[in-house]
């Protein structure tokens, strides 16, 4: 017998979210569904490891719970297992708005987490899940206050603990998802750099057999199935991707860096080079007779390596390597500067870019290195000016060898965050002086100083010092250090001051007092637990979403996966 809701998949698919039908799905169920009147969310108590590990448990139940245990699964990555179309044993005995018939009437989703407080809820599943649940009270003419934990269906209460995340704002922020009409995640853009299409899962062709055969999925049909999408989401987990089994531009960014002897149907955007570590292995400098070329769309050095690709108004290269992977090799590079901020240094570069990156396409001119310092927009200084004057004072050799060489040099007055930089003697103080850093020399430049060593420890003192300049800042009588004392708390406030300076502590304050406001918190950080901070981080994340910040959501999610993969503390007082 095929049940009645056949059209979970479409509505799902129709607000921009990632599906996979488990076999057998339309005919799955305890009996049909009654008038459904809501969504109820649980989590799932499952393994910490993997995306919906609890898969084949919702879909046959347990020892004296047969099964379906839930009309849909979420796992960690955002994907939405559907598993039944008819009714499914996950309520048990409860009440929420009136209504007491919990299996025929609420649609249960069951979002894998252990249940556990320190199992980080990645940002990208607490998004697919804000969506999917608005996007299924779209679809049956209910409005928020419709979805409702387990925890708060269950009686008697405290039967239940699931989920543990608080469901007020997770209904406030279902409201404002309706109230917009469901709108679509950030959509992934269509090609990459040197015009590879974005593939996914029931992508066909040769390209996708050069996929296949970068990831190791054998054999290359040239199918994108539910292998390959598994093994890619397998390499981007451990590349610090979001995990979401699509082969996007990022994505094709990192299997050139990480499987570069594959054959490709294109050229790659940056041509693979072996990561230097000290002035022994840096470029050669370009002169008359070592020039930097352009071939098509792409950038050759010296020594006839492409290194970055043409787009827009000048060049871009995300760099090869990452500040996380450098450390590892050359730990004296972090040498005064606490574990906890390297860290979070770390977690935040993974959204900037490599220790070489340089960006020359946008208003800003150029930016540069693992926290994308800038030259200014316009008739602005900039924080690039500030990273060369610390190289300049701590290794004027290096800057000498990577700049003033070529006649860059930074103005007397440049301070520690802003300054501006000049050029054969004139200030950089407008767009038309700032122009000529988009020439494909500069840029060869700046990525050739991103290899010398003495440049990679000055990146990663001065963006370790980024955290000093808001970390004692005070917020409500007390230093916001105080009120934000977890790794990966500090993480995301790191994140959004370089992304949006200005904007720290502004959109942190905003939430604590709401949160305070409501009762939710008690107004003494001291008496603060785990949860009183979670509250915060999980409060500040929605409105900092709701701000000018550049792909905020996505940016908090590959911070969040790198906590759930242990590089980053979530625990409260875990920064140090």
């Amino acid at each position: 017998m095929v049940y009645s809701l056949t059209w979970l998949p479409d509505v799902l698919l129709k607000a921009n979210l990632k599906v996979a039908e488990v076999p057998e799905w339309r005919t799955r169920g305890r009996a049909e569904m009654g008038r459904v009147r809501g969504v109820m969310v649980h989590h799932t108590v499952g393994l910490p490891e993997g995306n919906m590990p609890s898969l084949d448990l919702l879909a046959r139940g347990r020892s004296g719970l047969p099964g379906p245990l839930s009309q849909l699964g979420l796992g960690r990555d955002g994907t939405y297992y559907v598993i039944a179309a008819g009714r499914a044993n996950h309520a048990g005995e409860g009440v929420w708005r009136g209504v007491a018939t919990g299996n025929s009437s609420f649609i249960g989703i069951e979002a894998e987490n252990t249940g556990k407080r320190e199992d980080v809820w990645p940002q990208v599943q607490l998004d697919a899940l804000r969506r999917g649940v608005a996007a299924i009270l779209a679809h049956i003419g209910s409005d928020a206050s419709m979805v409702c934990g387990h925890k708060e269906f269950a009686t008697p209460p405290g039967r239940k603990i699931d989920p543990l995340f608080d469901m007020p704002p997770f209904r406030e922020a279902v409201a404002a998802l309706l109230a917009a009409g469901v709108p679509p995640a950030p959509a992934i853009p269509a090609i990459d750099l040197v015009s590879r299409p974005t593939l996914r899962r029931g992508a066909t062709g040769d390209l996708v057999r050069t996929l296949q055969a970068a990831l190791g999925v054998t054999p290359t049909t040239g199918n994108f199935g539910p292998v390959t999408e598994a093994t890619l989401r397998r390499f981007q987990r451990q590349h610090g991707l979001v995990p979401d089994g699509i082969a996007g531009p990022k994505t094709w960014a990192q299997i050139d860096r990480a499987a570069p002897t594959v054959p490709s149907l294109v050229a790659p955007a940056v041509a693979p080079v072996l990561p230097a570590i000290g002035m022994a292995e840096i470029p050669i400098a370009d002169d008359a007779q070592h020039p930097v070329t352009r071939q098509s769309d792409r950038l050759v050095a010296p020594n006839g390596r492409g290194f970055a690709s043409k787009f827009r108004l000048g060049f871009v290269t995300n760099g090869q390597t990452s500040a996380r992977a450098y450390l590892a090799a050359n730990p004296a590079a972090g040498e005064g500067v606490s574990a906890s901020a390297l860290r979070c240094v770390c977690a935040v570069t993974g959204n900037e870019g490599g220790l070489e990156a340089v960006n020359s396409w946008d208003l800003a001119f150029m930016s540069f290195g693992i926290m994308q310092w800038t030259v200014g927009v316009g008739s602005d200084p900039g924080e690039l000016a500030a990273l060369l004057a610390r190289l300049k004072r701590d290794d004027p050799g290096a800057f000498i060898d990577c700049f003033s060489r070529f006649g860059l040099d930074v103005t007397a007055d440049t301070g520690s965050t802003t300054g501006r930089l000049t050029l054969g003697g004139r200030t950089m103080a407008d767009s038309a002086s700032k122009k000529p850093l988009r020439s494909p020399e500069w840029a060869y430049r700046f990525w050739r100083a991103g290899h010398h060593s003495a440049v990679r420890r000055c990146q990663l003192q001065h963006a370790a010092a980024r955290v000093a300049r808001f970390a004692d800042v005070p917020l409500r009588g007390h230093p916001l250090r105080q009120w934000v004392t977890s790794e990966l708390g500090m993480a995301h406030l790191l994140d959004q001051h370089v992304n949006r300076p200005g904007h720290v502590p502004k959109t942190l304050e905003q939430a604590l007092g709401a949160l305070i406001a409501a009762g939710r918190v008690e107004p003494d950080p001291a008496r603060w637990n785990g949860v009183d901070e979670q509250r915060l981080i999980d409060r500040y994340l929605t409105l900092r979403a709701k701000t000018s910040m550049t792909h905020s959501q996505q940016r908090a999610t590959r911070i969040m996966d790198q906590a759930r993969d242990g590089l980053l503390k979530a625990g409260r007082e875990s920064f140090v």
